[in-house]
């Protein structure tokens, strides 16, 4: 009967192991290189480069400005900041950014494969396209006018909440990395303060490790420990 009583209790223990797995928590946010403001620097995002005509992600890590929303752009989601390539490539002092595609990343941490689930808050001048470790999730919005940044979100003045679900994600440090395109449409007068260029983002991320294996276990033990009650109970020796 005590190995009987062993297997059921390791078992409701494994059970209740289970259900209370503990959540892996991402919070994601933009911020500038250096901004300290912010908290984890493995959310800080990084300028990779500028091509005029293509939308494939450019390479190379460089720094990125906190940038002021001033009036022409939403103000930022909560946990991050407006960056840009430059300090003065947003509506405050802008420089009138060259007309093309200017890619920014930032890298992250995952706890475990996942899934995942989540949102991704995104909004960007003119608008952008996102990746998540290669994978598209985020298509550029339409232009349309185009006055101050695209009609269609992802654009500067709509937050644009994109549902993440079911993801799996890298192991290692800094394994995943989220990729922004943004695309820059025209260029203001010489001189001009127009044409900003800029990405705000936040994203939350959770997952529960998978309890199905733990629970396996938990009936397999349960199994053992009624054939054993039954081959012995009647002949006393438990």
């Amino acid at each position: 009967m005590r190995l009987f009583l062993k297997l059921c209790a390791v078992a409701a223990f494994t059970c209740v192991s289970a259900g209370v797995a503990s959540a892996d928590t991402i919070q994601l946010g933009s911020y500038g290189t250096g901004d300290a403001s912010m908290g984890d620097s493995n959310t800080a995002v990084d300028y990779d480069g500028y091509s005029a005509t293509s939308t494939t992600p450019a390479s190379g890590v460089g720094s990125t400005y906190t940038l002021a929303s001033g009036a022409l752009w939403q103000i930022p989601v909560v946990n991050s900041t407006w960056v840009g390539y430059a300090p003065t490539a947003g509506p405050v002092g802008t420089v009138n950014p060259a007309m093309g595609y200017y890619t920014f990343t930032t890298s992250f941490t995952a706890g475990s494969a996942g899934p995942y689930s989540g949102s991704l808050n995104i909004m960007a001048d003119d608008t952008a396209e996102v990746f998540l470790n290669g994978n598209l999730l985020v298509s550029f919005g339409a232009q349309g006018s185009d006055a101050r940044c695209a009609d269609v979100a992802p654009n500067c003045v709509t937050v644009d909440t994109i549902p993440l679900t079911g993801l799996t994600l890298l192991g290692g440090s800094d394994a995943n990395t989220f990729t922004f395109v943004v695309l820059q449409t025209g260029e203001g007068p010489t001189g001009g303060t127009g044409d900003p260029t800029g990405v705000d983002f936040s994203s939350l991320l959770s997952s529960v490790p998978e309890p199905s294996s733990l629970l396996l276990l938990a009936t397999g033990m349960l199994g053992c420990a009624a054939t054993i009650r039954r081959r012995y109970a009647p002949s006393g020796n438990l």
